[in-house]
């Protein structure tokens, strides 16, 4: 019910501020001769004029097709290491199996109002409709008129770590994340209530810095799960520091690096045999450098434009064994898992609003874990390549064709799986650049 009270919210305040601009224009030639016949003007129509907002509606639906047999969804959570017999509770069982069907898909209906609220404040809301539920993507309060450079948000946001954790979906330059964003942080990236304090430099030189506070139940890297042999934790649980810079190397140029790292409380549930878990709870950590190099050559509509960019991860849990079913588990040992990953992709205009893109995915460089009482074990690493070509018939819109190609180390062995998407994307209102607020 409250899923449903908030679309309708949402779907008025859309309604609401779309008709805005109807009103104010009705109110500039007819408000004088009603004051004369009526008095007062009628309390909604000053509620109406004072209610100013931007609203836009983004739609992203594909066809897709994959090539495995249980699922390529299934087999992502069984690759070795990143997916280690993690059952979670009640709470996450949801957040499991986020696959795509084979077939036609409707990823969700992205519903967007952001607005002005004061000289010192402005507000950002977004609700994300799939066929099964809706969610609140982002409500957040942001500072607009703080001195020296900072900003203060606040709500329930995006973390600004990397470069693509921000980016909504439809945002994206491929049709789907790559595999280190998903593997750690899920289909969305790292998405949570909490506040963020950023300071940023002025021109000429790129400098912007952020520290970020957040609950911390996410459902991979930063879990907490709802079970009695499990200690609860205040929040916040989970803290993430952030660095970006680069120079200014000219007006067809951007170069950009960064650093960044995180960490928080994780929880876990083993599934060691029929009736018999494990209980472990301890701290998730990941650090990580970016860089983005992009070159604009002011042509028509992109044309001749380049860009490069590449992220690496690395995570650490550390993780306490403190109750099992098993009379004789080892417990108050540890488990430590060590994990990297990393993605490089370049995109170019071909032709005035057309671009092509290859993506390399590559996941367990670093890939080992020591279970309580037992030896350290090493996996293996598991990569993907994609290539798109896309079409913007407009700025509004977009057409995506993909192909993607993956080696999956898992303990059953290595699993190849071709994938398909034909994606086409549409946005409605204020925000057709779809560039983030955050930048």
């Amino acid at each position: 019910m409250k899923t449903l009270f908030l679309a309708a919210c949402m779907g008025a305040a859309c309604a609401t501020a779309q008709s805005v601009h109807a009103e104010e224009h009705l109110h500039e030639h007819h408000d004088h001769g009603e004051q004369c016949q009526h008095g007062e003007p009628e309390p909604q129509k000053d509620w109406l004029e004072k209610f100013d907002a931007d609203v836009s509606l983004y739609i992203d639906t594909f066809f897709y097709h994959e090539g495995s047999e249980e699922g390529l969804s299934h087999v992502k959570e069984e690759i070795s290491g990143f997916g280690h017999g993690h059952e979670g509770g009640d709470e996450h069982e949801d957040d499991h199996g986020h696959g795509y069907d084979n077939g036609f898909n409707l990823r969700e209906v992205e519903l967007q109002v952001s607005g002005e609220v004061d000289g010192y404040l402005m507000a950002v809301a977004t609700l994300a409709f799939t066929e099964e539920n809706v969610e609140i993507e982002t409500a957040e309060i942001e500072t607009t008129s703080l001195p020296w450079g900072l900003r203060i948000n606040a709500g329930k946001l995006y973390s600004d770590f990397g470069i693509i954790n921000n980016q909504h979906t439809h945002d994206l330059d491929f049709s789907d994340r790559p595999l280190i964003y998903e593997l750690m942080f899920g289909d969305h990236g790292l998405n949570d209530v909490g506040a963020q304090v950023s300071w940023k430099l002025p021109d000429p030189f790129f400098l912007r810095a952020g520290i970020e506070a957040f609950e911390g139940d996410q459902d991979k890297m930063f879990t907490v799960e709802d079970n009695d042999a499990l200690p609860d934790h205040n929040g916040p649980k989970l803290g993430v520091g952030w660095l970006k810079f680069g120079p200014s190397p000219g007006d067809q140029h951007r170069l950009q690096f960064g650093l960044f790292g995180g960490g928080g409380i994780h929880q876990e549930i083993h599934e060691e045999g029929v009736g018999t878990n494990n209980y472990l709870d301890g701290m998730s950590y990941f650090l990580g450098a970016d860089a983005l190099y992009e070159y604009r050559a002011h042509k028509e509509n992109g044309h001749g434009d380049f860009s490069l960019q590449g992220e690496y991860f690395y995570r650490n849990q550390n993780l306490d064994l403190l109750a099992s079913d098993d009379p004789g588990a080892p417990l108050d040992e540890q488990l430590d898992s060590n994990q990297d990953g990393f993605y490089v992709q370049m995109l170019y205009g071909l032709l005035p609003r057309w671009r092509t893109g290859l993506r390399w995915d590559q996941v367990g460089l670093t890939n080992d874990m020591q279970e309580p009482g037992e030896m350290k074990e090493q996996f293996g690493d598991s990569y993907r390549v994609s290539a798109m070509v896309d079409f913007s018939p407009s700025p509004s819109s977009l057409i995506r064709f993909q192909l993607s190609n993956g080696e999956y180390d898992t303990p059953e062995g290595t699993e190849n799986v071709w994938e398909a998407f034909v994606q086409l994307t549409v946005s409605l209102g204020s925000h057709h650049d779809h560039e983030s607020h955050h930048h």
